[in-house]
């Protein structure tokens, strides 16, 4: 049998699921609703990944400098007191979002990287120019043809920063928004084939309270039972039942 590192989620009941925790060195895919615990599993992985030792980046695309701190605060996650944990946001509008996100992945070395979210990047691919001029810079031989769609352009930017994570061998979590009744687990519907772990998040309306329900649907090199369950926002964070 051979040996796998893993590093631990510190979600509880969660690691219990994956043999311990996530692969080293592997890629995993969030994908669900809006307020199912996306970004709380993020951030309290890499908060108590970054206590132990870790050396953790959250590279957030969606909210103002300062949300994510003010949400792990709320859980008592004080950042200011990790030195090793480096919240670096960029404005998904900024048309060098992918070559600013890859130059923060290849000029530190992490153990443990956040992308918060893929969507941010999905929803603003660029233009046929853009990518053709990014890919001539690293690849001066390759040739692209000028009728690509938007949908296409956003997948190889996703392809380019999956292609720089996995060089660095740092772990990884990246989320996605799942659109109910799409095609697809993820929206751009090709992230979950690039990813060695995909993780499906679930809330729904019961009331005036929310039921929110976590599947692992792949985790390559890892034995995982079937199933959904239970997942619950409590004052430490998530758990799962």
């Amino acid at each position: 049998m051979v040996y796998i590192e893993r590093i631990p989620t510190y979600i509880p009941g969660f690691d219990a699921l994956i043999e311990g925790g996530l692969p080293e060195g592997s890629l995993t895919l969030l994908s669900g609703t809006p307020g199912s615990g996306k970004s709380i599993f993020c951030a309290q992985m890499l908060y108590n990944n970054a206590k132990n030792g870790k050396r953790c980046l959250y590279l957030d695309l969606e909210q103002e400098i300062g949300d994510i701190e003010l949400q792990m605060r709320m859980f008592g996650w004080e950042t200011r007191e990790l030195e090793n944990l480096r919240i670096f946001s960029i404005d998904s509008s900024n048309p060098q979002i992918v070559e600013k996100v890859i130059a923060e992945i290849e000029d530190r070395h992490y153990d443990l990287i956040v992308l918060d979210s893929l969507d941010s990047i999905t929803t603003n691919p660029g233009s046929v120019e853009e990518i053709q001029q990014q890919f001539r810079e690293r690849v001066p031989s390759i040739s692209i043809p000028n009728l690509l769609d938007q949908a296409t352009l956003a997948r190889l930017k996703i392809k380019k920063i999956f292609s720089a994570i996995k060089k660095s061998k740092a772990t990884a979590l990246a989320t996605s928004e799942r659109v109910e009744g799409g095609v697809g687990v993820s929206r751009d519907t090709v992230s979950e084939f690039l990813c060695d772990g995909v993780v499906i998040f679930t809330s729904t309306a019961m009331g005036k309270k929310r039921a929110r329900s976590i599947e692992i649907s792949k985790m390559r090199h890892t034995n995982t039972p079937g199933g959904r369950y239970d997942l619950e926002i409590a004052g430490r964070g998530l758990v799962v039942l």
